[in-house]
């Protein structure tokens, strides 16, 4: 998602895009109006048909570019809600939590496995090759077992290897990728609660509960939304993935 600044900067350049094309076109006709007698630039009709078009193309550009503003500004207006950040930050230091208790059981399993890896290949070295040509089909379903359980493990610890270097967990990154990651989530609750009630008036009934969850209304100009979250889970999920349900109260 584009930064404030950014879109500031296209702003600016949209504004003296159309500035220059202004004055081109004020240039255009005033060769028009001399019948193209005094026409130092040499334009002619085909160009007043051009800078129109850049004209409104521009001018497309920057009213998108100035509603994207807007939007965004009003974002970041309001990530000012006490529960919500709250939430988001005791949902940011469980994940750093999980992920410092889960290096060391990461670096075991790999370990466990750089030993079988390394096995298979000494195998597949000596005896392998005889196994290949007397035995083909058993020699493939060997290597496709083995095949499997290295993707069995690529895919069990996959979520936290772009966050190892050196055998230490990079909290940096780790850091920088739940700040981002975090202020989605926020984004999304403050979009999906916007569609359902409009712009937010009142969030003082919304709070953190005992287990980190964020549950509570949200006022919005055309009524109330409940908020609740749930725990996700399933094949591949770490701890303390969640879903945030939003929904109309009457």
């Amino acid at each position: 998602m584009a930064s404030i600044e950014f879109i500031q900067k296209r702003i600016e350049g949209k504004e003296k895009e159309l500035e220059k094309l202004t004055k081109k076109m004020e240039r255009i006709r005033k060769a028009e109006a001399s019948n193209w007698e005094n026409n130092p630039y040499s334009y002619s009709n085909w160009d007043i048909e051009r800078t129109e078009r850049d004209i409104r193309r521009t001018q497309k550009e920057l009213a998108a570019y100035q509603e994207q503003l807007t939007a965004e500004t009003e974002k970041a207006n309001s990530r000012n809600i006490p529960a919500i950040l709250e939430f988001l930050a005791n949902w940011k230091a469980k994940v750093k939590e999980y992920y410092r208790e889960s290096l060391p059981k990461y670096l075991e399993d790999r370990a466990e496995w750089y030993k079988k890896d390394k096995a298979h290949c000494d195998w597949s070295n000596r005896e392998g090759w005889k196994m290949r040509h007397e035995n083909p089909d058993e020699y493939k379903r060997i290597n496709h077992e083995h095949s499997e359980t290295r993707a069995a493990f690529q895919v069990k610890w996959n979520w936290i290897t772009p966050y190892i270097e050196r055998d230490q967990l990079n909290e940096a990154k780790l850091q920088k990728d739940l700040d981002k990651d975090a202020d989605a989530k926020y984004d999304f609750i403050i979009e999906r609660t916007n569609a359902i009630v409009g712009t937010i008036t009142d969030a003082t009934n919304l709070e953190v509960g005992f287990k980190g969850d964020l549950n509570g209304y949200i006022i919005g100009e055309r009524g109330k939304a409940k908020v609740e979250t749930i725990g996700a889970g399933g094949y591949n999920i770490q701890c303390f993935h969640f879903r945030t349900l939003i929904n109309r109260m009457k």
